[in-house]
């Protein structure tokens, strides 16, 4: 009965389910506008190229926003910068919706200019919330909070351009893009409602420290610090060799190699994000507390290997249950990592330390791209691409196993 009782405390907490919710409707709104934007350029305007400048105004702003917004969320009330980022985010997405209303046809580069805003004012959310939640839920129970957490964050961006896909057939852009902002409106105003433990309301009184200071002492703790030195470099290494390859390599390989169709590689996409939520849940019902670097590192090994395997398939069923497997690696890997930086890392720098964690590796998502985009125009199949990029995982995962032992004996 206590076990139980201690399962479900979690929910129990309001502040929790109240950041739960928000988190929900943040990424349920991204996704349901980058799915509102592309279409319209696509279907609309008939500029397919276009989505590619599009995607660059969201990233690169965003990128740099969550460096500002980590040390934003060292210095500030998490929920007031959550607040800032949800509203300010609706009132850019209802200003689009007036001229969605008024104009016949909006052009691209004010779709572009509107990407760059929602970068960055969502690039302040993230750091805000992973700074906050440590705050309001016990150590113990980090691990399973971040689960729940990013698995919301996965059925929100898998449920999202379905759910704007079933709308837009049956009102138009502007009445979308103001239900979206209602919905942003409302988590801001929800999150404001989060009780912060009393020792942290004093955030605000303290006096004001150089921002450049703060940003450099964020960098230097990084990186001096063993530990955060080490998921650093992780976070790195997977998003550079695990992003072009697997995500921009999907349909490349389902129509390449399986001979495959739109349908075939709908399958391949739902079992990758299927994995994707059944590893947060598996990973939130283990609670894992115990040798979590240790098992990470033997995960990072494992998705090498599922790369590998991955690469070498000819069939159909067999591509989407390997892709099942490797989709329950990530979160598996991505969530213990989390937990230890909200864990170990000194409070006053959480924000800092995961923006800088988030931002490194967020910004070699591009670069894989272009890495991959440049190893298919030299005539470098797919499959030969993704098995090659397995490699630098598992190398990473032997150095970093050897070279810094305080990540296999954390807990």
């Amino acid at each position: 009965m206590i076990k139980q009782e201690k399962k479900f405390n979690l929910l129990g907490s309001k502040s929790f389910v109240v950041l739960l919710i928000a988190t929900v409707a943040s990424s349920l709104s991204l996704s349901m506008f980058m799915f509102i934007q592309s279409w319209y350029v696509v279907a609309e305007l008939n500029k397919e190229a276009g989505l590619g400048i599009i995607m660059i105004c969201l990233t690169v702003p965003r990128m740099f926003s969550m460096i500002i917004g980590g040390v934003l969320a060292d210095q500030k009330r998490q929920n007031r910068i959550m607040f800032l980022s949800d509203s300010s985010t609706a009132i850019v997405l209802f200003g689009l919706a007036i001229l969605f209303m008024y104009f016949n046809e909006v052009p691209i580069w004010i779709l572009a200019i509107n990407a760059a805003f929602i970068g960055i004012f969502g690039g302040i959310f993230e750091p805000a919330r992973d700074s906050l939640l440590p705050k309001i839920v016990k150590t113990e129970q980090l691990t399973r909070a971040n689960s729940m957490t990013q698995g919301a964050i996965q059925i929100a961006l898998f449920s999202g351009p379905l759910l704007a896909g079933l709308l837009i057939s049956v009102i138009s852009y502007h009445l979308l893009l103001i239900i979206i902002s209602l919905l942003l409106c409302l988590s801001g105003i929800g999150v404001l409602f989060i009780k912060i433990p009393q020792k942290q309301n004093r955030l605000d009184e303290q006096p004001e420290i150089n921002f450049i200071n703060n940003l450099k002492e964020g960098f230097v703790y990084t990186w001096q610090e063993p530990l955060m030195r080490g998921i650093f470099i992780i976070a790195m290494v997977s998003n550079l060799f695990i992003s072009g390859p697997l995500m921009m390599g999907l349909p490349i390989f389902v129509r390449g190699v399986l001979d495959g169709n739109s349908l075939d590689f709908s399958f391949v996409q739902g079992g990758l994000t299927f994995g994707m939520i059944a590893g947060s849940v598996l990973i939130g019902v283990i609670n894992m507390k115990k040798n979590r670097g240790a098992y990470t590192l033997y995960l990072i090994a494992l998705q090498g290997v599922g790369m590998l395997v991955f690469s070498q398939i000819q069939t159909l069923s067999i591509a989407v249950i390997v892709i099942i497997i490797i989709g329950v690696l990530i979160p598996a890997i991505n969530i213990p990592l989390v937990s230890m930086v909200q864990t170990y890392t000194d409070e006053n720098k959480v924000g800092r330390v995961m923006s800088l964690i988030r931002t490194g590796s967020l910004g070699l998502i591009p670069l894989s791209y272009a890495i991959t985009s440049s190893l298919l125009g030299l005539g470098i199949d797919i499959n030969v691409i993704m098995a090659w990029s397995s490699l630098p995982l598992l190398a990473c995962t032997a150095i970093l196993f050897i070279l810094v032992p305080v990540i296999r004996k954390t807990d």
